[in-house]
């Protein structure tokens, strides 16, 4: 049988990509691949961070809204680098879907792993999520609030 191998890229579709690109370079931290050039015709970029180990293609959409689905983009790292992202989320006034600005109590205690949701300002979806859940349940002080 055939199998996949890793995903190369994530499509994310925004209104406007000159500012999409300065939001992903602040915040997540992610550089245009000059690989990829665009055409002339569309406005697109594929963002990637140093590794080339996470990929997104940006394409300009005029009539692009946020995206009502339940699901998100979710990046993986260790508990360390968890508490890091809540503080450059926050310091970046990052918001999530309800429109409330990232702080240590949006962290959602999945029961073995933690999730910090948030949108991109386009309103496309994000999670943050770390396995290392004892030591955050610990460095954060989560008491058994879990996510539903």
């Amino acid at each position: 049988m055939l199998s996949l191998g890793k995903i190369d890229h994530i499509h994310i579709r925004v209104k406007d990509v000159a500012v999409a690109l300065k939001w992903y370079q602040r915040v997540l931290g992610l550089a245009q691949d000059a690989r990829y050039k665009t055409d002339g015709e569309h406005n697109n970029a594929m963002l990637a961070n140093a590794s080339g180990s996470v990929r997104l293609a940006i394409s300009e959409d005029a009539d692009a809204a946020p995206s009502d689905a339940q699901g998100a983009v979710a990046f993986v790292v260790s508990g360390q680098e968890f508490v890091e992202w809540i503080d450059q989320l926050a310091g970046e006034r990052v918001v999530n879907r309800e429109g409330q600005t990232i702080a240590r109590d949006s962290v959602h205690d999945h029961r073995f792993f933690c999730a910090l949701s948030f949108v991109d300002p386009f309103g496309n979806p994000y999670e943050i999520v770390s396995y290392d859940h004892t030591w955050l349940v610990g460095k954060l002080k989560l008491g058994g609030q879990l996510a539903v």
